[in-house]
């Protein structure tokens, strides 16, 4: 299975029990370093209305009856990818017993509607860190009328596991370096914002700007650049 790194795609995990153990399970709890967002539920081609809690690593659904030995079950949800090989770990559940009680959905192939057969999710392979990078205005007004006061810059980090020196940068015309932002993230959407002021609190003139967002590689810096204008 293959995504985009840092575009929310929706996903649908099948799953077809071989054999289940009394009357069958009703809950689902599905883990994944990754954020998830629960978004339906089918059993056997019928949508089922279910009970959904969000947990610290994902979310469980609690279903209005047992799901038994036979039946295809299609759990669907939306997430954002940012880490190459994220898995998508799901557990069964029973009401009628103990929460701590699971079992672990093995990968295989619960039906051929579909290609995959794993849990895995992989990203096209690159070299780049950095992915969709994006600003709020092109043109940054500080004047304090609330619109385009500030520009916000929004990109996704992708492959970063362990915390690495990242840099915002605003350079003028010259090469100036006239505001800076330095610090350590990890994989995942990271935004920064700028007010239009240098380091020293002072609006910078009106012109033309240069925004640098830097990432420290293991081979060499990373780096993604966006042209906007200050104008007053």
């Amino acid at each position: 299975m293959q995504a985009d790194p840092g575009v929310k795609s929706e996903f649908t995990y099948f799953l077809r029990p071989l054999r289940t153990r009394g009357s069958g399970f009703d809950r689902l709890l599905l883990q994944s370093s990754a954020p998830v967002e629960f978004s339906g539920i089918v059993v056997d081609d019928d949508p089922v209305e279910s009970a959904v809690e969000v947990t610290e690593e994902g979310f469980l659904v609690t279903l209005p009856d047992k799901v038994r030995s036979g039946q295809l079950v299609e759990l669907r949800f939306d997430s954002s990818v940012f880490l190459q090989g994220t898995r998508f770990d799901l557990f069964l559940q029973d009401t009628d017993q103990s929460e701590e009680i699971r079992q672990l959905v093995d990968a295989g192939d619960a039906t051929d509607l579909v290609e995959s057969s794993t849990n895995v999710v992989m990203l096209p392979v690159s070299q780049s860190l950095l992915h969709n990078l994006d600003t709020s205005t092109r043109v940054l007004t500080p004047n304090g009328d609330g619109v385009n006061d500030n520009l916000v810059a929004v990109f996704d980090l992708v492959n970063v596991l362990v915390p690495r020196p990242l840099i915002f940068s605003v350079f003028d015309l010259s090469g100036r370096r006239v505001y800076g932002v330095d610090l350590e993230a990890t994989a995942g959407r990271t935004e920064f914002s700028w007010d239009g002021r240098d380091d020293g609190g002072d609006l910078v003139p009106p012109g033309l700007y240069l925004i640098e967002i830097k990432i420290s590689g293991d081979t060499a810096d990373r780096k993604s650049h966006q042209v906007v204008s200050v104008a007053y």
